[in-house]
This record gives structure tokens, sequence and C-alpha cells, in this order.
């Protein structure tokens, strides 16, 4: 098992060394942080902040346009202030692509982009535990679940720290078109991002 770790570090060493030296069409991203609820007012007013995870493969068209497909998840914990339950949450799973444009600024360390992007999002909302009273009347039709058509606009910074990988901060506004009125938030990310 140990030779076995040897040989993927050493391998890996070599890919990053390799990588360095030429250069690849294609990013790998990953980062997270945190999501705000913004609409509808049940939405808003239901829901906590939330925090999200996403992780993404981009392959570069042109040395500024860079569309890159992506996954994510998204996690609102209920606004159960004052209240004796738990759970309750609102999940949002999401795969979609991203057009993404950077500007070229080389002698300024950090390169601003834009993109924009649309894909499929899973809603899910949790049922509630606590007093069997109040659950019995929060939890009809829960757990629910939906399969709708998202959107998303955005824009933030890449700052390159070595030959091979940087970091990046974005936020964006998302919009996902579930029934009755469309749900939207607000992530803001930071990650890493390997070229």
């Amino acid at each position: 098992m140990k030779k076995a770790f040897l040989i993927l570090g050493i391998v890996f060493v070599f890919a990053l060394s390799a990588s360095a030296q030429v250069p690849t069409p294609i990013s790998f991203y990953a980062g997270g942080a945190i999501s705000m609820p913004t609409s509808p007012d049940g939405f808003n007013d239901g829901y906590n902040m939330g925090w999200h995870g996403t992780a993404g493969v981009g392959y570069k068209f042109a040395p500024l346009f860079q569309v890159m497909g992506k996954i994510e998840y998204h996690d609102f914990a209920a606004n159960l202030e004052g209240l004796p339950l738990d759970g309750g949450n609102a999940k949002v799973t999401m795969f979609g692509a991203d057009a993404r444009y950077s500007m070229d600024m080389p002698t300024f360390p950090l390169k601003p982009f834009f993109f924009g992007g649309a894909g499929l999002a899973h809603v899910k909302l949790d049922e509630y535990s606590g007093p069997s009273l109040m659950t019995a009347v929060l939890n009809v039709g829960l757990p629910y679940t939906q399969d709708k058509m998202y959107w998303n606009l955005g824009a933030g910074f890449d700052f390159k720290t070595g030959p091979a990988w940087g970091l990046f901060v974005q936020g964006r506004y998302v919009n996902i078109a579930t029934e009755g009125e469309s749900i939207s938030f607000i992530p803001v990310s930071v990650g890493v991002k390997f070229f």
C-alpha cells in the first residue's frame, strides 16, 4: 500500500511539473463558501444563509474564453428561531455549464472575469423533526423535490499563485425556475484552480 501511495505521489509531482512547462487548455476548479437567499419572500425569510461546494472542469477555446462544466451543492438551513424543531433544510444540487471571459491584464496580479450559464437544478425540501403536532402540520407535502432549469450570471477575480495553480473569488446571481415564483440566491465562492 505504501508503494502505491509513493508511486501516486511521484506521478502527481511529474504531472504538476509537466503542466507547468506545457500550456494546457484544460483547467480544474474546486471551491465553496456562502449562499444567501434573496427571493421570493418565503425563501428569503424562511431560510438562513447557507453554504455550498462546487467543482468543475474548464476548456479554453481561445486565450480569454473558456467553457466550464460544473456540479454544485447548496444547503440552506430553515429559519427555526424560537421553535423546538430541527431539519427542514432546502438542498439544491446543480449540474450546468458556464461561458467564462477573462480580461487581458498581463501586468496586474488579479485577473477579472465574467461568466454566465445555465443547467438543471434538483431542489429538495426536507422534513422537520420535533414535537409531533407541529411536525404533523409542517411536514404536509414534505419531503418535496423538483427538477427545474436555472441560469446564473457572475464575476470574479483569478490570482495566479504558482506555475500550475491559482486562487479565485467570485460572486453571482442564480435563478431557478421553480413552480410558482422562481427562487434566487447569491453564492459567494472562494476556491482553487489547477491548469
